[in-house]
């Protein structure tokens, strides 16, 4: 297998220059946007959710992979559990379910809206990486004592040779990747230039 996957051009999306970068496997691109554009418009859901959607479409076989969320009439009929939604999401068995739910410390019985954002997020990866090769996901959301928890889940996955790209705030990213496998990309707006 290429280690290429995928190379991204310089682009904008919605006045924002995005930068060039190469897609590889086995690597995570983690773009770090800002909240705001230079004239304080937010960058935070239609921007957010327009480049996640970008890249699904650009990217061939890429999956955006999005955390549940339950219509109000299923959640009080009958609520999906942690076993019943990686039963239905992989078509899996009560052991190989059992070996996802464990990993990620979770209670089969568990509702899935009971879920934190981090955990939930860590689910809808963990089961989506099962399937697909290249995921697109945010860390919107997710706690800052649950960072980590996402992180690990997400590193483990790219070590078996999968890529992904991972939408982030750039205020919780200021420092270097500590992590070999992630490029972080820094995309500032304003005065300022972005940093490849």
């Amino acid at each position: 297998m290429t280690n290429l996957k995928y190379q991204n051009q310089k682009f904008k999306h919605k006045g924002i220059p995005i930068p060039k970068f190469d897609m590889k496997f086995g690597r995570l691109i983690r773009l770090c946007v800002p909240n705001f554009d230079s004239k304080g418009n937010s960058l935070v859901h239609s921007f957010r959710y327009g480049l996640l959607s970008h890249f699904e479409e650009v990217i061939p076989g890429a999956k955006w992979s999005k955390r549940y969320k339950e219509s109000l009439f299923r959640r009080y009929i009958k609520p999906l559990t942690v076993e019943n939604y990686i039963s239905k999401k992989l078509s899996m068995d009560s052991t190989n379910s059992k070996i996802i739910w464990e990993y990620l410390e979770l209670d089969p019985k568990e509702k899935l809206n009971n879920l934190t954002t981090g955990k939930s997020k860590a689910l809808a990866i963990k089961c989506d990486f099962k399937k697909y090769d290249t995921l697109i996901f945010d860390y919107y959301g997710v706690s800052a004592n649950e960072i980590d928890f996402l992180d690990r889940v997400v590193d483990e996955e790219i070590q078996k040779e999968k890529c992904g790209i991972a939408i982030d705030r750039l205020e919780f990213n200021q420092n270097n990747e500590v992590n070999k496998n992630v490029e972080q990309i820094k995309v500032t707006v304003g005065n300022n230039i972005y940093v490849p």
